[in-house]
């Protein structure tokens, strides 16, 4: 099943930060996002943008503010957006792929939401959702991680 030009359109930032470069991507960290980044990821991913703030580990205030003086976020406020946009990307890339389940395909952001929230099995700490994972570098790693296994073709049901 293809992903439908409706969805390339609508998440065309999404797969311009997937298909760029490494050094492309750190460039956009390294300059910072603007704050309504933030808003409109949070929009696709149906997530409330202070919740999506806040896995993200970053301060409402300072948002807030930076919206104000229309300022970029930092590098490191910028990192953790880059790691969930990256992730979306992911989910919109592997649409295009026949075996990837239809709610998936359908609106690829929204789903990418439900998956976040859903919390998973994760060893001695019990069950977390992988957002609570995504405000730190090693957190970001594993749900990036889980996220393709789950996304994997190869995936048993």
């Amino acid at each position: 099943m293809a992903v439908t030009t409706e969805i390339t359109v609508r998440y065309a930032s999404y797969i311009d930060l997937i298909q760029a470069t490494p050094d492309e991507r750190m460039e956009r960290v390294r300059r910072g996002f603007q704050p309504a980044w933030l808003a409109q990821l949070a929009h696709d991913l149906r997530v409330p943008d202070r919740d999506l703030a806040l896995y993200l580990g970053l301060n409402r205030a300072m948002l807030r503010r930076r919206v104000v003086d229309e300022e970029r976020l930092s590098t490191q406020e910028s990192e953790g957006l880059m790691a969930m946009a990256s992730l979306a990307g992911k989910v919109i890339m592997a649409c295009r792929h026949p075996s990837v389940e239809r709610a998936i395909v359908a609106d690829p952001l929204a789903w990418l939401g439900r998956w976040l929230r859903t919390p998973v099995t994760t060893g001695a700490d019990g069950r977390r959702a992988p957002i609570q994972y995504m405000d730190v570098a090693e957190g970001r790693a594993v749900v990036a991680a889980w996220l393709s296994a789950t996304l994997s073709p190869d995936r048993s049901p």
